[in-house]
C-alpha cells in the first residue's frame, strides 16, 4: 500500500542511481530500454522498472524483499501520428506478448533480473526525488509467482487480463542496502492447488479463497461461488519467501569501460558509452570526448589513446554495392545525376565532381571527391581536431536535445563544437565558440571547404558558423535538416576519416509514402576521407531531410551562412 503523508528520504546513497533515463540505457547493461518497463534480450528479462502509481494488488512488502507488480504493457494510451492524437483502449495481455513471454520465461528458468524504481514509484518508502535520484538500482531479485487477474477497464468489454509477478529479493545480496539488517520470518510458503476443469496448478494467492488464475480456463478468476471476486487481499503465506538454491550473483555495479585500450584505438562502440561513478554511485553518460566525467562529485576518468591515422581509412571500401551514389529509382522524387566530371580541387591537383539535380528548381547536391595524391591538407585536418579534442582545446560534447519523449536529458548521439554565428540546432549562444577562440583545427577546415568549392563549382564560400562533429564507432546524427531561420541557400561539408553513408529523403508532409524508414530515401552517396558535399538552394532544406551513418570513426565540419539579427 503506498504511504501516507511526505515519505523520508533515502537514509543512505545508493550504490547506483541516475537522473536520466539515457544515463541508465548507456551505463547500465541489465535495462536498456528507453521507453518501456521491462528490458529483455532473447527471450529472457535483464531487468525491470518500478513506476508511476501503483495498480490493485501491487505490494511492495517485507521492505522491499516481496514485490508484486503488473508488467507487459497494453494499458490505455494516447498515440500521436502526424499531430493527430488518438485513444487506444486498454487490452488482454495475452501469454505470447513479447514482454510477457519473456517475463514468463524468466520466471519458469528461476533466472535473476535487476530490478530499479524511479521517483515516481508509488509503493517506495522513501522520498527519492527530495536528493535529485530519478532512478535507483535496487538489486537482483527472481520471480517467484506469475498469474494471471482479471480487472475492470475502460474499453468495450469492461475488463482486461493483466498478469502479475511476484520478485523476490535474492538474499545471496545480503540485507538490501536501503535497510537496517533484520531478520526475515519464513515458512512453508504458498500453497498450490490443481484446478479440476483445467488440470493446471495455481498458488493460494488470496486470503479469501484459492481460484484458478490460468487464462484460458473457463474458470478462470471465478471464485467457489463460480463470480468474479470483489476485494482481494494476499495470503499471508502466499507473501512469505520461497527458498532457492544459492548462486554465485554478478556484480550489479558496471565495471569500468576500459583500463587499456586495444591497439590504443579510443574510438571504438565501447569508448562512447556511460560509466559508473564509484565515489558517488551515479551512471553518467559520456558527454565529454576528453574523458569521462561525473556530473555530481566531479570525478573523472580517462584512457589514454592514439591519435588515429588517416590512412587507416584510405582503402576502406564501400559494404554496399556502389562506388559514389545510388539515386532510388522508385522514389517518385526524378532526382538527376549529371554525368561524373573531373575537377580542379587545388592548385594542380583534380578530383571528381558529381552533381545531383533535384526537381521543381529546388536546388542541387554537389558531391566534390578528393583525389588520392591530393591528401596532405585533409589528413592534417583530421590530425589536428583530434589533438586539439585530446587536449581539450577543442570542446567537443554530446549536448541535450531539444526535443524528445525520455525522462530526464536526452544527449546527442555525437560530439560537436559550434564556432561562429549560434545555431540553434545545438543549443545556440550557450554552446558556440566566437571566431577569436576558435580552435585552428576549425579554421584551416573552412579554408579547405572554400578552396574545393572555389575550384571545383567557381562559388565563393560566404560562410559564418562552422559545426565540427566527431562520431566514434557506431555513432550518428538522426534525420533532420538545416532549415533554420536565417540560413543561408548553400550548407557544406568536409568529411574526414572513415567512409560514411548520406541520405537524403522528402520531409514526410511532402510524401504520401508509406513508412519512416529506408523506402523513402531518394539519394544515398558514399563519402570518403577528404569528400566535400555542398548543398546549394534554399529549397533543399525546405523539402529535404538527411542523415550521415558513418561506417567508423569520423570528423565532420560543416559551414553555414546564418543570419541571426532577427532572431
Amino acid at each position: 500500500m503506498a504511504s501516507v503523508g511526505p515519505k523520508p528520504g533515502l537514509p543512505v546513497k545508493p550504490p547506483i542511481w541516475a537522473e536520466s533515463r539515457q544515463e541508465v540505457c548507456e551505463s547500465f547493461e541489465w535495462f536498456r530500454s528507453y521507453q518501456g518497463g521491462v528490458y529483455f534480450l532473447k527471450d529472457m528479462v535483464k531487468g525491470y522498472l518500478l513506476g508511476g502509481f501503483a495498480a490493485s494488488r501491487d505490494l511492495f512488502a517485507h521492505d522491499g524483499r516481496m514485490i508484486i507488480s503488473h508488467g507487459g504493457g497494453k494499458a490505455e494510451s494516447i498515440h500521436t501520428q502526424k499531430g493527430v492524437h488518438k485513444a487506444h483502449e486498454a487490452a488482454d495481455q495475452l501469454e505470447g506478448d513479447k514482454s510477457v513471454r519473456a517475463l514468463l520465461n524468466t520466471h519458469v528458468m528461476q533466472r535473476p533480473l535487476a530490478l530499479l524504481v524511479d521517483d515516481k514509484y508509488s509503493l517506495f518508502p522513501f522520498d527519492l526525488a527530495a536528493d535529485g535520484y530519478t532512478y535507483v538500482v535496487l538489486g537482483f531479485y527472481r520471480i517467484t509467482h506469475a498469474w494471471a487477474e482479471e480487472q475492470p477497464a475502460q474499453n468495450a468489454s469492461g475488463s482486461v487480463v493483466r498478469y502479475k509477478f511476484a520478485f523476490q529479493w535474492c538474499e545471496e545480496q545480503g540485507t538490501p542496502w536501503w535497510l537496517i539488517p533484520r531478520s526475515v520470518c519464513a515458512d512453508g510458503g504458498p500453497v498450490s492447488r490443481a484446478c479440476p476443469v483445467c488440470k493446471n496448478s495455481s498458488p493460494m494467492v488470496y486470503a479469501e479463497g484459492w481460484m484458478c488464475l490460468h487464462r484460458k480456463c473457463s474458470v478462470f478468476w471465478r471464485n467457489a461461488q463460480g463470480h468474479p471476486p470483489n476485494r482481494l487481499t494476499y495470503a499471508k503465506s502466499f507473501l512469505q519467501p520461497v527458498p532457492f538454491a544459492p548462486e554465485a550473483l554478478q556484480d550489479l555495479r558496471p565495471s569500468l569501460p576500459a583500463k587499456v585500450a586495444e591497439d590504443g584505438i579510443t574510438t571504438t562502440s565501447m569508448f562512447s558509452k556511460g560509466w559508473h561513478c564509484l565515489r558517488c554511485g551515479r551512471l553518467s553518460c559520456r558527454y565529454r570526448w576528453e574523458h569521462w566525467h561525473c556530473k555530481n562529485c566531479g570525478e573523472e576518468y580517462r584512457v589514454d589513446g592514439r591519435i588515429r591515422d588517416p590512412k587507416e581509412f584510405w582503402t576502406q571500401p564501400s559494404p554496399q554495392n556502389f562506388n559514389n551514389h545510388v539515386v532510388a529509382p522508385d522514389s517518385g522524387m526524378s532526382i538527376m545525376a549529371l554525368p561524373m566530371r573531373m575537377c580542379q580541387v587545388e592548385e594542380k591537383r583534380w578530383g571528381q565532381l558529381n552533381t545531383y539535380v533535384l526537381p521543381d528548381g529546388r536546388g542541387y547536391i554537389h558531391l566534390i571527391c578528393s583525389p588520392a595524391t591530393s591528401r596532405n591538407p585533409v589528413n592534417k585536418a583530421f590530425m589536428d581536431y583530434q589533438i586539439q579534442a585530446a587536449k581539450g582545446d577543442l570542446l567537443f560534447r554530446r549536448w541535450p536535445l531539444r526535443a524528445h519523449k525520455c525522462r530526464g536529458t536526452l544527449l546527442t548521439n555525437y560530439f560537436s563544437q559550434n564556432c561562429g554565428e549560434p545555431y540553434q540546432y545545438v543549443g545556440g549562444t550557450d554552446n558556440t565558440v566566437s571566431w577569436d577562440r576558435a580552435p585552428s583545427a576549425v579554421c584551416d577546415a573552412l579554408e579547405l571547404i572554400k578552396l574545393r568549392m572555389k575550384f571545383a563549382l567557381n562559388m565563393d564560400g560566404q560562410f559564418n558558423e562552422v559545426l565540427s562533429a566527431a562520431y566514434m564507432e557506431r555513432q550518428r546524427m538522426a534525420f533532420h535538416s538545416d532549415a533554420e531561420r536565417g540560413l543561408g541557400p548553400t550548407v557544406a561539408s568536409l568529411s574526414l576519416g572513415s567512409g560514411a553513408y548520406m541520405y537524403f529523403r522528402l520531409l514526410g508532409k511532402y510524401t504520401d509514402k508509406v513508412g519512416q524508414g529506408g523506402d523513402r530515401n531518394a539519394l544515398t552517396l558514399y563519402l570518403r576521407h577528404g569528400d566535400v558535399v555542398v548543398m546549394h538552394g534554399a529549397e533543399v532544406q525546405t523539402y529535404y531531410e538527411h542523415t550521415v551513418v558513418p561506417i567508423n570513426f569520423r570528423i565532420a565540419a560543416t559551414a553555414r551562412c546564418i543570419d541571426n539579427r532577427n532572431h
